[in-house]
């Protein structure tokens, strides 16, 4: 027996007795009339701090070496060079950021060195946010494939400094982003699967630097913010020091401009510090614009544009956010699937008849089967029992 609900047919198992299926049904339809739909759930992905507190060039640098210092730390690209021996130039702009973000949460999630990618190169493009043209001939492809050979081939010194010139430490480590790879796709027809996997891997020094502190972004928002790199830093640099100020209880990080200009890649000269200080502006302008939940809630990034400084200040997070007490409360309900003595001397007077263990019972296994999180799991208990006798006939 099937019914009509919120316009979907729902087949209920067959072990599900005669009698009750009409009022499981019926549970199943409060799913969208007390909780709705399921929370969506954001894809994450992962970037490293090393890289978002220097940043990779906005611009092409036009040469072989590059150099971004943001106070006691340095990072140095040096281009690689291809099988003739001729140096492919320097990675800069979002696209090199967005194949970053890629490998570094691929290493995340797998904890390995070797990254296996998608058959075909159109594939690719698609996971990491770019869509468009990007066959043999196009602008586009030759662009793309231009990045993706010069971030590849390039090597990096990431250099830390303590203490003064006369008497100071230094830190230091030299990598590449790849030790090896193989890219077997077809890059004239882009759409063509290859007949051998295309891989990445990575060297051991760069996978321990990924791993030792992850930054999670949202992928759906580094996609959207795709078109301008300096929108890109910007989210991974809110992002990670949002989560710095939550764990060390800092209220405002205050910032100058001349020190953000030092920070991010932009290639506007120093003494142009106003067209910096411009582009900074709109740059958070967007990134505040996607500062939205998955459900489309938008909780408030607090930021402010003094004469001389930029001002941080501590904002609800968008995601990995520490739980507030509700929700720890939340959590603890649904991990031990039982109610305080309060909801459940409610429950009892809601309940009439019905037996206690058996509307519990029912409750915490309809909304694990079907996914549901309540906000609220004591009134969310409270309205299921009420709906639940009304649905037998019962005055509430």
């Amino acid at each position: 027996m099937t019914h009509q609900l919120t316009g979907q047919t729902s087949q209920l198992p067959a072990r599900v007795h005669p009698d009750d299926r009409g009022r499981i049904e019926g549970l199943n339809a409060l799913a969208t009339l007390i909780q709705g739909a399921p929370q969506p759930k954001a894809s994450l992905s992962y970037y490293t701090p090393i890289l978002i507190q220097c940043t990779l060039p906005h611009s092409d640098p036009k040469a072989l070496t590059w150099a971004k210092t943001n106070g006691d730390f340095t990072l140095v690209l040096t281009s690689g060079a291809d099988e003739k021996g001729v140096f492919v130039g320097l990675p800069y702009g979002s696209f090199p950021r967005l194949v970053l973000a890629y490998i570094i949460t691929r290493v995340i999630r797998t904890g390995e060195c070797r990254i296996d990618l998608s058959s075909h190169f159109s594939g690719f493009l698609k996971e990491i946010g770019y869509t468009g043209n990007h066959k043999g001939n196009s602008l586009a492809g030759k662009r793309t494939r231009d990045q993706l050979m010069r971030l590849l081939r390039a090597s990096a010194t990431f250099e830390g400094h303590e203490g003064t010139a006369e008497k100071g430490q230094m830190a230091s480590i030299n990598i590449h982003v790849a030790s090896k790879f193989g890219l077997w796709w077809d890059f004239k027809n882009p759409e063509q699967d290859s007949l051998w996997g295309s891989w990445i891997e990575l060297s051991e020094e760069f996978r321990q630097a990924i791993l030792r502190a992850p930054v999670p972004l949202r992928t759906d928002i580094l996609k959207a913010l795709r078109k301008s790199p300096l929108a890109l830093d910007v989210y991974m640099w809110v992002s990670y020091r949002l989560f710095v100020m939550q764990s060390t209880g800092q209220e405002a990080i205050s910032l100058g401009y001349g020190r953000l200009q030092e920070q991010f890649g932009t290639g506007i000269a120093e003494e142009n510090y106003r067209s910096f200080r411009r582009d900074l502006k709109t740059a958070f302008v967007k990134v505040d614009n996607y500062w939205c939940a998955p459900d489309g809630e938008k909780p408030p990034l607090h930021y402010v544009f003094a004469p001389t400084a930029r001002i941080l200040y501590s904002s609800p997070l968008l995601v990995n956010a520490k739980p507030t007490r509700a929700q720890e409360a939340a959590r603890r309900i649904l991990e031990s699937r039982s109610f305080d003595e309060v909801t459940r001397r409610k429950a009892r007077q809601l309940a009439g008849k019905w037996d206690m263990p058996y509307l519990t019972g029912q409750y915490f296994d309809w909304i694990e089967r079907d996914g549901i999180t309540p906000k609220d799991p004591c009134a969310h208990f409270l309205d299921f029992i009420k709906t639940h006798r009304q649905r037998h006939g019962e005055t509430v």
